[in-house]
């Protein structure tokens, strides 16, 4: 049941966040601040080993070299990974080869025609060189493409502004008599995944489709831009993956797999991407386009951020527009690299621990991922210093660095899939990084049944800037999980409760130079985390959540919490007018019961099962 609703949030998510959708944690106290409670020596290795210093020479090193999944650079990565696991201590760690289907620029065009036809503006399609960010002078800045998008060519057809590319979009258009069969459309960035955009236009007859950063997202009105601040310069460009995520996550082949696309997912390989060409635009791209376009203007919540210089209109343009695409298509090896730390708990009674992070990245993706991949080499070299003093966990922990996740979730997927009735059929639970530190506000999103240990792991650490306990200036939101990142094959496939965990912006909303070539060391030193005393702070929190999940005697589980947050979300579901929820409201009151003497019974029983665990 838990399961199911999980599957229904992220299906749910796919184009817009559900209502609040969060679990308030402000309620509970933390049984821990930090300076006041008595930390094992454990927990004192996991405090104490995290250094800025090694953390800044290592996300130096993954952000030195563009490592897009398949490529060289990817490889070079994982070599380096698994080198330093072992240094640390970690003679476990594996290389994880998986073929699978990816795909790459060779080239790409745009231009906006007048009525006969004539060429009125050429789309540079390229990020401008910055010369204080030395990475930025790349030739993928010339580069920019949607994997999984299909070779392609449009010639002289007319444009019309889908705002950003939702359903219900697409239906206003409908009812302002505006049929986009046949045409170009445009839209803007954010409430919806990139590749559902191009899924709901060409559903709707669309020919090519278009997409821009508007700055009202993450540009100049949200605040300075790169490099005077943190926010997306005009000439930037977010790439990333086109596939329709919510019908089937990973490779769209499954070409490593014995088991077909459609048996996995009931989805041909040919049905989860996209059949019609699109182009990622920055906002100076887009302004030409947008300026051609004729018709009503649009309503109030259409309106971007290039007030200063357009009108907002829903089109269709007075020109036409031009556009072609020539991307590859090839089957190629991913590697995960998956370090294992052996508990000592019997194979039949063992529960591993499973933290993950992708290494894989658009360009150097300092931020998004090797943030987050520097935490986990952190968290890796203070468990390598608890084994080499001799300490060994109860439940196998498990560290992943997984490739292909910015194609689709490929390599998480494809482990998860491999593995999913053999080492990880009693998983305890998923702790996953993604961008791990692009600014210093904490953010989570959790199964529900997790949310106290994380309130008492905050309690133990303390926040950089103010020196209080985490858990005081954290706002306690807990939000839900539904897809994006490599928890989705571990949560919505295999059930396994799950974490992810990152310190964004003020305004908790993607970063400024998201997917670009501006997503260097240079953007993190100079923007997110100067000190990088916020990567050493979630290596602290990651390490201290897998050590309490595999060390301790009785597991930090609160189904109650789990039974109270779905049937909040039930109440919203009501609230939106959803109808034919009486089975549902019916088995969350079941699960409220269960729940309710599970806890009786956990407390009456927990001597008991830590003196089991003792005899083990």
């Amino acid at each position: 049941f838990v399961l199911f609703f999980t599957v229904l949030i992220a299906q749910s998510k796919a184009c817009e966040h559900l209502g609040g959708f969060t679990f308030d944690l402000s309620s509970l106290k933390s049984q821990y601040s930090s300076g006041n409670c008595k930390l094992s020596p454990a927990e004192n290795v996991i405090l104490s080993v995290p250094s800025n210093k090694t953390a800044r020479k290592n996300l130096r090193h993954y952000a030195s070299i563009e490592h897009m999944a398949g490529t060289t650079g990817d490889l070079k990565m994982a070599k380096w990974t698994q080198k330093k696991m072992k240094e640390f201590g970690l003679l476990d760690s594996k290389v994880h080869i998986m073929d699978s289907l990816l795909s790459y620029p060779v080239s790409r065009h745009l231009e906006l025609n007048d009525e006969h036809g004539n060429v009125q503006f050429r789309a540079p399609l390229s990020e401008k060189p910055l010369e204080m960010d030395p990475t930025s002078n790349t030739i993928w800045r010339n580069m920019t493409f949607l994997a999984y998008t299909p070779s392609g060519e449009v010639l002289n057809k007319k444009l019309v502004y889908a705002n950003y590319g939702k359903p219900e979009d697409f239906d206003v258009l409908e009812s302002e008599g505006i049929d986009v069969m046949g045409k170009v459309v445009i839209v803007r960035y954010g409430k919806c995944f990139r590749g559902l955009k191009i899924m709901n236009a060409q559903r709707r007859g669309a020919i090519g489709l278009l997409l821009y950063s508007d700055p009202l997202d993450d540009g100049y009105r949200v605040g300075k831009v790169y490099p005077d601040g943190p926010w997306r310069p005009e000439t930037s460009v977010q790439r990333g993956s086109a596939q329709f995520n919510s019908l089937c996550p990973g490779d769209p082949q499954r070409a490593h797999s014995e088991a077909t696309t459609e048996q996995l997912c009931g989805y041909k390989p040919n049905e989860v991407i996209p059949s019609i060409p699109a182009i990622p635009i920055s906002y100076h791209d887009a302004i030409p386009l947008l300026l051609s376009l004729q018709g009503d203007e649009v309503p109030p919540d259409w309106v971007g951020g290039l007030t200063d210089k357009l009108v907002y209109r829903f089109g269709p343009s007075k020109g036409t527009v031009s556009l072609g695409t020539n991307n590859t298509f090839k089957v190629t090896p991913i590697w995960n690299v998956i370090t294992t730390i052996k508990g000592t708990l019997p194979k039949e009674l063992d529960q591993p621990v499973v933290l993950g992070n992708h290494r894989d990245a658009w360009v150097y993706g300092a931020a998004d991922p090797n943030s987050g991949s520097t935490v986990m080499l952190e968290v890796g070299r203070a468990f390598g210093k608890l084994v080499q003093s001799g300490w060994k966990p109860k439940r196998t922990i498990i560290i992943a660095s997984w490739s292909g996740e910015e194609y689709g979730l490929v390599g998480s997927t494809g482990w998860g899939e491999e593995y999913a009735n053999t080492l990880l059929k009693n998983a305890t639970v998923y702790i996953n990084v993604d961008v791990g530190v692009s600014g210093k506000t904490f953010a989570s999103a959790a199964t529900h049944s997790l949310g106290r240990e994380l309130l008492k792991v905050a309690g133990k650490v303390k926040d950089p800037e103010t020196q209080k306990p985490l858990s005081d200036v954290w706002d306690k939101q807990l939000g839900t999980l539904g897809s994006g990142s490599d928890y989705t094959v571990f949560l919505d496939n295999l059930g396994i409760a799950s974490y992810d965990l990152r310190f964004m912006p003020f305004n908790k909303q993607p970063y400024g130079t998201y997917h670009s070539i501006y997503d260097s060391y240079t953007w993190i030193e100079t923007q997110a985390d100067p000190t990088l005393e916020y990567h050493v702070l979630l290596s602290q929190v990651v390490g201290l959540l897998a050590l309490d999940f595999a060390d301790l005697d009785v597991l930090p589980i609160e189904l109650q919490d789990e039974a109270q947050a779905i049937s909040q979300y039930v109440d919203e579901l009501e609230g939106m007018h959803i109808h034919g929820l009486d089975e549902l409201r019916k088995a969350v009151k079941e699960l409220e019961k269960s729940a309710v003497a599970f806890a009786r019974n956990d407390e009456v029983d927990n001597q008991q099962k830590k003196s089991n665990f003792r005899l083990i």
